[in-house]
Parts: C-alpha cells; sequence; structure tokens
C-alpha cells in the first residue's frame, strides 16, 4: 500500500522536484565516449515531458477502452478476482482486472483525477484537498464522505487492470492511479498517474460532458449509457442483451426487468440533451440512439466520409470497355 501519513510540505507545489543532497564534484577526464555521454544528457534533459491535453473545464476526458465495457459497471455489489478476470469490453478490446471491482462512483473519482492532471506532464505531482475534490463530485465533506474518497481512491491504486488491443497486439497493464500520499493534518492528497497511463489516451479518448453527467446523479445505468455513447461518434446498434453485460449489470437480472431500467435510462439521457432520440425494436431487440457528435467527432466522421468517397472514385469500374 502506499498511502502515507507523511506530512506535505506547504512550500512544496505538485510540480516541483524534491531537492536532493548535493555530491562533491568528480573530476573525470574528458575522452570521446564522456563528450558523448555529456551530449547524450543534454538531449535527455531537454527531451519534452509528455502529458495529457489541456481540454475545457466543462469535459472530463477519459480513454475509449475504459468507458467501452464493465470495467466501470453499474453494479453496487464489488466482487474481488483473485485472479486475472476477463470482463465484458466491445470487439477489439480485452479486459482483465485483478482485485475489487469498480463502479460507477470510482468512474467520477477517476475523471476529475484525470481532470486535475491535465495539461502537466504524467508523473508529476498532482495536489488537492480532499474538501475540494468532494465538493466538485457534488458530494457531502463529512466524515462518511471523506471514507469513502479514501476507498475510491485506495481501490483505483490496489486493482490492477490489464487492457489488450487486439488488432494491434498491445497492452496497457497497471493501477488507474500509480501512487498517492494524503497528509491528515491538511486533509490533502498529492497523486501521481504513470507516464504509461499515456498509452491509453493515446487509442483514443473522450470528453464527456461534466455537466451532463452530474445531472444523472445516482442512475448508475443512465451514467454508463452516457459515458458509452459519448465515446461514439455513431454509436452502432446493440441488442438490450449485449448493454446488460457490457454495462456489467447482474448476471441473475431478468432481461424484462432490465429492458424497463434501460427504456428509463435512455429517456433521461434525452432529456439532458445528450441523444437525440431513441428506439428498441420489438422484434430484434436492438437499441438504436441518435445522438449529436462532438467537434472532433464531426471532424473525424467527415474525414471518413472523405477517404470513403476517394476510395469509391478510385475503385475499378466494372463493365465499361476501355479504349
Amino acid at each position: 500500500m502506499t498511502a502515507t501519513n507523511a506530512g506535505i510540505p506547504s512550500d512544496i507545489s505538485p510540480v516541483t522536484p524534491v531537492p536532493r543532497r548535493r555530491r562533491a564534484p568528480t573530476v573525470v577526464k574528458s575522452t570521446p565516449a564522456v563528450q558523448a555521454a555529456k551530449s547524450r544528457a543534454v538531449k535527455t534533459d531537454n527531451s519534452p515531458q509528455m502529458g495529457l491535453d489541456l481540454w475545457p473545464d466543462t469535459v472530463r476526458g477519459i480513454p475509449n477502452a475504459a468507458l467501452r465495457g464493465s470495467l466501470f459497471s453499474i453494479s453496487q455489489i464489488r466482487p474481488t478476482a483473485k485472479k486475472r478476470e476477463l470482463i465484458a469490453a466491445v470487439d477489439g478490446i480485452e479486459v482483465r482486472v485483478k482485485g475489487e471491482r469498480f463502479n460507477q462512483s470510482d468512474l467520477d473519482v477517476w475523471e476529475e483525477l484525470i481532470h486535475l492532471a491535465r495539461g502537466k506532464a504524467l508523473g508529476d505531482r498532482v495536489q488537492f484537498s480532499s474538501n475540494a475534490l468532494l465538493k466538485a463530485l457534488d458530494r457531502g465533506t463529512g466524515g462518511t464522505q471523506h471514507e469513502q474518497l479514501a476507498e475510491d481512491i485506495m481501490r483505483l491504486r490496489s486493482t490492477s487492470v490489464e487492457i489488450r488491443w487486439v488488432k494491434e497486439g498491445k497492452r496497457f497493464a497497471g493501477g488507474l492511479i500509480s501512487e498517492y500520499f494524503y497528509d491528515e493534518n491538511l486533509q490533502a492528497y498529492v497523486v501521481v498517474f504513470s507516464e504509461k497511463m499515456l498509452k491509453l489516451f493515446s487509442e483514443g479518448y473522450t470528453r464527456v460532458d461534466w455537466e451532463q453527467r452530474k445531472r444523472l446523479k445516482s442512475n448508475n445505468l443512465a451514467k454508463w449509457l452516457h459515458a458509452f455513447y459519448s465515446s461514439h461518434a455513431e454509436p452502432f446498434d446493440y441488442k438490450v442483451e449485449t448493454i446488460r453485460d457490457l454495462c456489467g449489470s447482474k448476471s441473475d437480472q431478468r432481461l424484462t426487468d432490465f429492458r424497463k431500467q434501460l427504456r428509463v435510462a435512455v429517456e433521461k439521457l434525452k432529456s439532458i440533451g445528450a441523444l437525440l432520440e431513441w428506439k428498441i425494436d420489438p422484434k430484434s431487440d436492438l437499441v438504436s440512439v441518435r445522438k449529436k457528435p462532438s467537434a472532433s467527432q464531426a471532424r473525424h466522421l467527415e474525414k471518413r466520409k472523405e477517404r470513403e468517397n476517394n476510395a469509391a472514385f478510385n475503385a475499378p469500374q466494372v463493365g465499361f470497355e476501355q479504349f
């Protein structure tokens, strides 16, 4: 466990490195090898640090791979996987977890922590007061809420996650928080994200409308659907049963009961402007939704349409003689 009760110096910002004790200089005879080493050192010191985009304050950036399956489920029950357990996700992604499972409460916290880290180099310290974070999450600031926040942050640190992109044959593995510290006197946290987190974002991420998500309050299915559909420029049609599995609903929940719950959730998304319209086909049981794509998603769709038009134009014509 990486949490400690060590004090956080109030005069050191999250991005300020802790000073090290100086050593007496060592005199080294200048040789071609030494000059080459110095050159490499200079390049390393000046190399750019990798960080997340500086997205607007009205959204929360989350990797698509975290939103397109049951990594953050709708269940209030938290089973613990003692071995790497494969959980439901869309085609092309394999997600495994070991440890206590996440739900939408954990996603709320993770979204806000990543938001605080945006614009910084991954590996830098992100410092905040627990009261400020609780208020940002629209939670109370009593002892119960502080304890829940401590549990959420520890869970994000301790549960191991493995995400595999099948087509690329690449994986991310680790905790969703690299390490954290807490000062009881200041009631302040310091959280650190690993540089490897950039891999999750480089494979695609979504800017989730934060105000819309907060308006969904405790409707966990609506929150899951909001994040899931937000990660798609043009959402596919999914069967009700498939959505039940992807969102991590209770495996013994009757499909009839879940369908009723789903109708309420998608109608809630429509009422807040996240969806334009929706329907469930009575024959196929397919759920279809229509939404307004974000600005970046609209650009993606335009580029895709342009590629398709170019491909159709350059395709060989069949049935015409060539003169």
